[in-house]
């Protein structure tokens, strides 16, 4: 634990539906040094109302404490990401009006279509075509909105299109006390969309698919122009490919997790097992390419870029698959790019790269300055 941190020294948090993953980065002079890394087992917590705060807040501080520890973080201010599937977003339609109005016109306004009481919500809110801004701050900590718009809305002469984010506020008062639990500074709490920009997209204003393939689900973010559009769940990701394989081979399913992390979906994989993982595979993809259709047709400009991330992206055989299904650029994301790091650690780091995309995001949001494009000091 670091009671005396860098103040130039963020910690990125990611605790995802099976995993948390935290990144530490250190500015120095013109880069940005990557000091520490780890990832470690664990069902998100503290989205789960039904179980007493104090338990999971104890659950989760315990293994973040641990992490840090070994990991050798020095940082004692850090950014977390909260769960998209815990936050309603939507846009609303408002009329022109200065800046100091509009945060008591979207709370007026978001009571038709936040599906709960305003006093039970954390409520932000950005205007659509500008970057998104801190617009609540609870007990001390920022709260960025994030959108997640299922249409695309046109800007008119007598409306401006506002997103609006409804997190529930005991959820962030739990990632709150949890950064209290472990006497850290809790800097900002973002929505996972903006932390992949950052360390996804090759510069601000660049568009692409993000899929994040988790292992129980399989999200897809379209970007545009660096500004989050649209965010789609689907509830289907690696677990769900590991089990198709051991149905089919009649296998259990620890060695067809052994087998599709060898073979994946080249011709090494037998054909029975390429088979049920390609089915699992094409679905996704196919989804990836309806989701962009959609917004292509309702006005959106046409996105002809991919980033897979996630645990499920360093599956053998992947990309070719993705590109045949969606017709354009497929890559694998690398958010170590323009980061300073030993160069023993390449290839290790490589393979983890997918999964650690929110992570890195995360705590490079309080750079400043210049490195490499998007990385900044």
């Amino acid at each position: 634990m670091a009671f005396f941190g860098n103040p130039n020294s963020f910690l990125g948090i990611d605790i995802g539906t099976s995993s948390l993953k935290l990144v530490e980065l250190v500015g120095r002079k013109r880069r940005i040094e990557l000091t520490a890394y780890a990832q470690a087992a664990l069902e998100n917590p503290l989205d789960d109302e039904g179980v007493k705060t104090e338990e999971v807040i104890t659950r989760a501080a315990g293994v973040i404490r641990t992490m840090m520890d070994k990991a050798g973080t020095s940082s004692d201010q850090a950014v977390v990401a909260l769960p998209a599937s815990a936050v309603f977003t939507s846009v609303l339609e408002m009329p022109p009006m200065p800046e100091a109005e509009m945060q008591k016109a979207v709370e007026f306004a978001a009571r038709d279509v936040v599906p709960a009481e305003l006093e039970d919500i954390v409520l932000g809110y950005s205007r659509l075509g500008e970057k998104p801004h801190l617009a609540i701050k609870s007990k001390g900590a920022e709260v960025t909105p994030a959108p997640n718009v299922p249409t695309l809305v046109t800007p008119s002469d007598t409306t401006v299109p506002v997103f609006i984010t409804a997190a529930p506020k005991y959820l962030v008062e739990r990632y709150i006390a949890l950064l209290d639990r472990l006497e850290m500074k809790l800097v900002a709490l973002e929505l996972e969309t903006f932390p992949l920009v950052r360390s996804l997209l090759p510069s601000e204003t660049a568009s692409a698919m993000a899929v994040d393939i988790g292992d129980r689900a399989t999200t897809y973010h379209i970007i545009d122009r660096g500004t989050p559009r649209v965010s789609y769940t689907a509830e289907y990701g690696g677990f769900t490919i590991t089990e198709q394989i051991a149905a089919a081979s009649s296998i259990s399913f620890e060695e067809a997790e052994k087998l599709k992390a060898q073979h994946g979906l080249l011709d090494s994989a037998s054909p029975v097992q390429k088979e049920a993982a390609l089915k699992v595979v094409t679905t996704q993809a196919g989804k990836a390419k309806e989701v962009l259709d959609r917004y292509h047709q309702q006005g959106g400009r046409q996105i002809t870029s991919t980033v897979l991330i996630g645990g499920g992206a360093n599956l053998p055989g992947l990309v070719d698959v993705w590109q045949s299904v969606v017709g354009h650029k497929v890559s694998v994301g690398n958010p170590w790019r323009g980061l300073s790091y030993p160069q023993q650690l390449e290839s290790r780091l490589q393979y983890l790269g997918p999964a650690y995309g929110v992570a890195v995001g995360l705590a490079l949001r309080n750079f400043m300055g210049v490195a490499d494009g998007n990385k900044e000091i």
